[in-house]
Order: structure tokens, then sequence, then C-alpha cells
């Protein structure tokens, strides 16, 4: 078993002082109202079903919420120097996965596993929130299928088919320079948005060689799909999949970009078209996009990724640890998080969810993420794994800085530096 790091506690609560069942849907009381404070990264924040229930929250309970949203590139950094010393917040969002073992749930979290809400995750989900066969937080979040997100009056107007092949999506970029338009939009400045993982998931479905992976008997660079991944990459970037600009192109922009058809294609989830994207500001709206998989060198059919859902997770060791507990349920009650998700178009992660939608693009690709879809792996299961080191070290080669092999060997560097700081084994 993997040794967890140690983390300092500012207080002393036992787990038996905590009740994590399901609200009585009367969160108003006599108490003296409380102030939570919630660490989260500051796109998960601001996600519009995260804002409204934050609101209905203070609004029903007379609580306040010190949200604090702590930018991607540096939330783990940020958030582990402050477990470190102590400064633990009532609430904390994260994805979860192996990298929420370096914050010691079993000492730092509520375990809501015999909450009654559990039952009412569906079960494609649940794991997800789960770690050691216990459930440490609530999957209050979007189930969304990422791939490529691809402009359907472009493809059209340029007589293209959609692929089904890796070779046949290199054509499709092909033929879409040949129109002068570019391929594919990839803020590479920063980092995160390169969404490598995507291709990995396939990789690391086999089980055998994550689990060498997360026990250090096999490296990034050792995995001929991982070179194949980084050598598709380089030779996108060389023949302008990825435009002229891509080493100074951020996320910003990339609104801009697709909606006004300056690129064909973005790596991307289907739901940030309906919860990110103003369809009134361009000339494309988000009904004239399509969902294709992934095609990043690693699987010739492509692949898309299935849901990987934010936790929210409560401080059992805070002095306001029965307010954290009551927040985690108010967030689990039907009532409040169809309020919360009304007119949302994406999958349901709750049974009772009544008041969302499937995305037009998940409903035309349904057959085609049933044949071609992985769940999230990457992301969640390995140990080091981090979308933003990993994808600076693919910045270098895409930069012309280092070549694939020093690629491959920096982002093993950086997940092995990462797998010693939570204290993994064999690292």
């Amino acid at each position: 078993m993997k040794k967890k790091l140690a983390v300092l506690l500012s207080c002393a609560l036992t787990a038996g002082a905590l009740t994590a069942s399901m609200g009585t849907q009367v969160y108003a009381s006599e108490k003296e109202p409380v102030t939570l404070t919630l660490y989260g990264d500051a796109g998960n924040v601001q996600r519009p079903f995260m804002q409204k229930l934050f609101e209905l929250y203070e609004e029903k309970t007379g609580n306040k919420l010190d949200v604090q949203g702590i930018e991607s590139e540096n939330f783990e950094t940020v958030c582990l120097t402050k477990f470190q010393t102590g400064d633990i917040p009532d609430l904390f969002l994260h994805h979860g996965g192996y990298s929420l073992d370096a914050y010691n749930p079993a000492e730092n979290f509520v375990d809501f596993s015999d909450a009654e809400w559990v039952s009412d995750i569906q079960e494609s989900v649940l794991p997800t929130a789960m770690r050691d066969g216990k459930v440490y937080g609530l999957p209050f979040w979007e189930a969304s299928y990422s791939g490529l997100l691809y402009n359907t009056k472009i493809f059209e107007e340029c007589g293209i088919e959609l692929p089904k092949t890796q070779d046949e999506f290199n054509a499709v970029c092909d033929k879409l320079l040949e129109n002068e338009i570019q391929p594919i939009y990839l803020p590479l400045k920063d980092a995160w948005p390169i969404l490598y993982q995507y291709g990995m998931d396939p990789i690391f479905e086999d089980a055998e060689l994550l689990e060498k992976l997360n026990t250090n008997q096999v490296t990034y660079a050792e995995i001929p799909e991982m070179k194949a991944q980084m050598e598709w990459y380089k030779m996108a970037a060389d023949k302008g999949y990825f435009g002229k600009t891509f080493g100074t192109d951020t996320w910003d922009y990339c609104m801009e970009v697709l909606g006004e058809g300056e690129a064909a294609m973005m790596y991307c989830w289907d739901t940030w078209l309906y919860s990110d994207y103003d369809s009134e500001a361009y000339t494309y709206v988000a009904d004239d996009f399509g969902l294709m998989p992934a095609f990043i060198g690693t699987t010739d059919n492509g692949t898309f990724e299935g849901p990987n859902c934010c936790l929210t997770l409560a401080n059992k060791n805070s002095e306001r640890a029965e307010a954290a507990t009551e927040f985690v349920n108010f967030m689990a009650d039907p009532e409040n998080y169809n309020v919360a998700f009304d007119g949302f178009q994406t999958a349901p992660v709750f049974k009772q969810q009544t008041t969302i939608d499937m995305t037009p693009q998940y409903k035309a690709a349904e057959e085609w993420i049933a044949e071609a879809g992985h769940a999230s792996i990457a992301n969640p299961e390995i140990i080091g794994f981090s979308n933003v080191d990993g994808a600076k070290c693919i910045q270098e080669l895409l930069l012309g800085n280092v070549d694939v092999d020093t690629c491959l060997q920096r982002m093993d560097e950086e997940r092995i530096k990462a797998a010693k700081t939570q204290n993994a084994e064999g690292f």
C-alpha cells in the first residue's frame, strides 16, 4: 500500500462526531451563521452549476462561502503547501484519483460512505468518488465526453467526411490546410489545454501496464505508444496543424478562434459548448459543432474520454466540520442539484437529475462513443500525473527546444518527482 503524505492537522475531532447522512431539507436554523472557506481550481469554481449552487446555499441557509479559486497551473503546488502547513479549508474541490492521496483523505476528509446520497450516484460515476473503498467526496459535476470539437459547416464546405482512422484524420488536417484553414487550435502557452491525457487513456486501459508504471517498473520512455504520441505532436506542429502562432496561443481566445472559423477543431469536452461558449457573440453557434474522437497518434481509431468528475470534500478536522458536512449534503439533495443543473446539457451524475439534457454533440456521436470511448484513466489513475507539468515538456518539444526522447525523459522525471512527493511505493 502506498504511504501517505504526513499532513499537519489544525484540530482533532473524531470521525464519530460527524454525521454524513442526507440533510433534512430544513437548512436555515437557529445556529449562528458561519462562513465556510472553499479551495478549488479557479476554472472549476466558476462553473455555472457551481455558482448557482453557491448562491442557493447562501440564500437558503444564511451561511456564507469564502470561495478561493487557485490558478490551474499552480493548483496542486499551492494546495499541497497549504495542507502541509495545516492551512486546510473547510471545503475542497479536487478531481480525485491517486493525486488525492497526497492530501491524506482518511485523516483529513469526512467519510461519506454511509450517506444516503451515495445510492443516488450513477454506477459509472461512483468510482470517481472513492479511494480505498470509501466515498470521500461528492461528484457534483458534469458528466462530459471529451474528444475533438469540429466545425460541421467548415467540414461540409470543404467536402470533408469524418475520419475513422489516424491516417484519415491526418488527411483531413492536410485538406483543411489546402483550404487555408487552421486545422486545430492548441493553446500551447497555457500548457493544460494540450490535454495530452486523452491519447493516454487507451494506453493505460491495460491494467498490468498501469500497475507497472505506478510501481516504477516501466517509464513513459519505454512505452512505444507514448513515443508515437509525442512523434505525432511534433509532426502536427511542423506541418502547421496547430497554426503559426501556437506557441503564444492561449485558452482565453479559443472561443473567438472557433467562433469565427479561424480554426476548424479543438480538443475539448462537449458540455463546454453550453457551459462556457457564447453562441450569441460569434458567427458559429454551439450547435454548429460536432464531436469526434481525439486523434493523437496513440490508437488508430481515436478515443473519447469519459467523465472525470470533480469532488467536493469536507474537512473533518475543521472547527466548522459539521457545517462543512451539511454543505455537501445540501449539494446532494435532489431539490438543490436540480436547481443548479437546470437547463445544463450533460449526462447525469445523479439518478434523480431531471432538469438536464444530453448535448446534441453526444447524441449525434453516441454510437461512436460506445465504440471508441474510454474511461478517464491517465489523469486520475497514474501516480504523479500532471496535465500541466507533462504538458510543459510537450511545449518544449513543439517549440523545437527538445527532441521526442528528451521530452519523454523529462515527462518521466516530472512524474517520478511528483510520485516521490506522494510517497508512492517503488519511487
